[in-house]
């Protein structure tokens, strides 16, 4: 046995105190009296042998020093380990992610039934286990680190809240493994609604039933060949847990006026994407909103976005031999003031201002530019992570091609299947430059990002392809290819939709426009240290004028898991049963149990039995 605070055991001498008031105590005199019959009617004493009298006054001491000794060794908080294998330290993981707030038929969350299962593991170890706590979203947070303090642990526990923010427990899992390597016998707890893998005692916290239906993307920008006129991209998913086809309702607002309402049938795990095009003006707040009956989770259906403020992009276009339909597609973003275009001829390389892309075709410089994305049409020479081997005479015709990434943003409304093209030359490309067509067995179209920087590339030539000419498609990859290589610049930087949970530099107060899973409401935080957390979902303005917009289109989040047909529908967790194969100490509470006992047994003999 040993005592977790043995600077109690020192209060033993109180015992002293009553030890000395029982070897000094007053003795009974002898006087004389007329007559005992009174005083032998009221005391049963003098009827008792002077043999039981000396042990009632002998036990009368030892209950009271067993009292005071009870006390001071549940001060002491006295321990025992059963083994050397007892466990000594807890590490508990709490998910609050964005499908914690999801809520059950009784309105209950799942982060309130994790926190409430913690709790009851916490109240049932002892005061000596060792409690690390952390809390966890997209990144880990150790709100308490090796500590006996069980209050402080169930205090912590009932200020984790759910955030907006989309869940990854690789980080928080890394994190409590290395703090359970500190102690010996160790034991990781995590209560969470998606069970991750590797040796853990997992508490699950996942809906006995799932209805949910959520919005998993969505991009907004200027179209392309349209003046005035912007195109929302939306993606709507449908969880895989649900237990048959959900119909749902999207309505789409405009500065407060509904401009579209859209009806939705999703079978369980399935997804849709929606073009709504919007005439609008600029700085205009759009706000979608999806309403499923029965929906369990609040935060996946609603977003808000101001319309993008932007100015045309600046776009080098440097050729030695023009393609008259290059030029026509570029003419036609130029008259619906989508870009502010500069042509130069390879001779005035390298630019002496620098635009927000550059575009080549037919030539390529020597020294490949690094500092702007690049666009490169119908290369004859080969220059950075451009390798290009020329087809003998006018090319190669082909009628039809193969797209590989449909849903990529460069082919966004762009028809591939109608499209037949003439390719021009072989590309050999690097691996993170991924082809989105493909004629015959190489690549015509090909797109990505190579040390940073983004990158288009085509092998065909818009001039010798007969049917090109005559459909939109060119025009549309081109300008879709422009808006997403800039789509990291400044020009576009205000069209971007954050994720929830970054940050981003902003300073003095803010206002918000977001959404809290039933309603948009307006409210004002106070940025500190010259960052911004985007913990909520909706759209921003500082006081300065920088606007922004945070989602959660998380397709994680939306996909809610339900609960395993294996756990039971409220957790019980057999706590005690683990915490006794633990060899767990519960000493102080059975001494004090005991005190009370003991107290209670002391109060009857001396009241109700005269034991003095």
């Amino acid at each position: 046995m040993r005592f977790i605070a043995p600077q109690f055991l020192h209060l033993a001498w109180l015992a002293l105190i009553p030890l000395a008031l029982w070897l000094f105590r007053r003795h009974a005199k002898r006087l004389p009296v007329s007559t005992l019959l009174f005083f032998k009617s009221l005391a049963r004493e003098h009827q008792e042998s002077a043999w039981l009298r000396r042990i009632k006054k002998w036990l009368s001491l030892a209950l009271t020093l067993l009292a005071l000794f009870l006390a001071v060794f549940a001060l002491a908080r006295p321990s025992s380990d059963s083994g050397a294998n007892a466990t000594k330290a807890v590490v508990l993981l709490i998910d609050r992610s964005a499908s914690m707030a999801a809520t059950d038929a009784a309105g209950k969350t799942r982060l309130a039934e994790a926190v409430a299962a913690l709790q009851r593991v916490v109240r049932n170890l002892p005061d000596q286990a060792v409690l690390t706590l952390i809390a966890f979203d997209a990144k880990a947070d150790v709100l308490l680190s090796r500590s006996r303090n069980r209050r402080e642990c169930l205090r912590l526990l009932d200020e984790v809240k759910p955030l907006p923010v989309a869940g990854d427990a690789a980080e928080a899992l890394a994190t409590a493994r290395r703090l359970a390597e500190l102690d010996i016998s160790s034991k990781i707890w995590l209560a969470s609604d998606t069970k991750p893998d590797g040796d853990i005692a997992f508490i699950d916290c996942a809906l006995p039933e799932v209805i949910n239906v959520g919005l998993t993307g969505f991009q907004v920008r200027p179209s392309p060949l349209s003046g005035g006129q912007h195109e929302v991209f939306a993606k709507i998913s449908a969880s895989s847990a649900n237990r048959e086809k959900v119909s749902s309702t999207l309505e789409v607002t405009l500065a407060g006026r509904p401009v579209q309402i859209r009806e939705i049938e999703l079978e369980p795990g399935a997804s849709t994407t929606l073009i709504l095009p919007l005439e609008s003006a600029r700085g205009q707040r759009l706000e979608l909103q999806l309403k499923t009956p029965g929906d369990a989770f609040g935060w996946d259906d609603a977003l808000t976005a101001p319309l993008p403020r932007n100015r045309p992009l600046s776009v080098a276009w440097i050729t030695d031999k023009a393609d008259p339909f290059t030029e026509i597609a570029l003419a036609s973003l130029i008259e619906s003031r989508r870009i502010e275009m500069t042509r130069s001829t390879p001779d005035a390389w390298p630019l002496k201002e620098k635009p927000d892309v550059y575009v080549f075709e037919h030539w390529l410089p020597k020294t490949w530019p690094t500092d702007r994305p690049v666009i490169v049409l119908n290369p004859t020479t080969s220059s950075g992570p451009i390798s290009v081997k020329p087809l003998p005479g006018n090319g190669l015709p082909h009628d039809s091609l193969r797209s590989v990434l449909p849903d990529h943003p460069v082919l966004f409304r762009v028809a591939s299947s109608r499209v037949a093209l003439t390719q021009t030359s072989v590309l050999a490309l690097p691996a993170s430059l991924e082809p989105l067509w493909i004629a015959g067995s190489e690549p015509v179209l090909a797109a990505g990002e190579h040390a940073g920087q983004r990158i288009v590339v085509t092998a065909f030539s818009p001039a010798t392809s007969e049917q090109l000419a005559l459909l939109p498609a060119f025009p549309l990859v081109l300008g879709n290819a422009l808006y997403w290589c800039a789509e990291t610049n400044e020009a576009l930087a205000s069209q971007r939709p954050m994720r929830t949970g970054e940050l981003v530099p902003a300073s003095g107060l803010v206002n918000w426009h977001a959404w809290n899973g039933l309603q948009f409401t307006d409210l004002s935080e106070q940025t500190t240290g010259g960052l911004l957390s985007l913990d909520h979902i909706g759209s921003w303005e500082t006081a300065d004028g920088k606007t922004g917009t945070s989602i959660l289109a998380s397709a994680n989040e939306t996909n809610l898991p339900k609960r395993s047909d294996e756990a039971p529908a409220m957790p019980e967790l057999r706590e005690r049963a683990i915490i006794t194969a633990a060899s767990f100490s519960t000493w102080p509470q059975k001494l004090l149990w005991l005190l009370a006992a003991l107290l209670l047994i002391e109060s009857f003999l001396f009241h109700r039995k005269a034991v003095y």
